[in-house]
């Protein structure tokens, strides 16, 4: 089995079964939001696979001292969430 294997059965979609929106209450593109950004590389890991399905990835975070954040977003490198979105 192959890392990328493993990290998506280990890492990946545990995560994406603990913070999935229920799809009955949201109409939306959004698959998982909530997922802390220590996981951010693991995700990435496994969808730059070629059969993998194209998703984009939205930060989510509060201001920090040192960081206004600007209303509309949030940068990765401030970001404490993410949430998972389809292209």
């Amino acid at each position: 089995m192959n890392r990328r294997r493993k990290v998506f059965e280990r890492v990946v979609n545990p995560l994406i079964a603990k913070h999935m929106i229920d799809p009955f209450t949201y109409k939306g593109p959004c698959i998982a939001s909530g997922i802390p950004i220590k996981y951010l590389k693991y995700f990435k890991e496994v969808s730059a696979h070629k059969n993998a399905m194209n998703v984009r990835y939205r930060y989510r975070g509060k201001s920090k001292p040192g960081y206004v954040r600007p209303q509309s977003f949030c940068h990765m490198n401030f970001a404490d969430t993410f949430a998972v979105y389809t292209r």
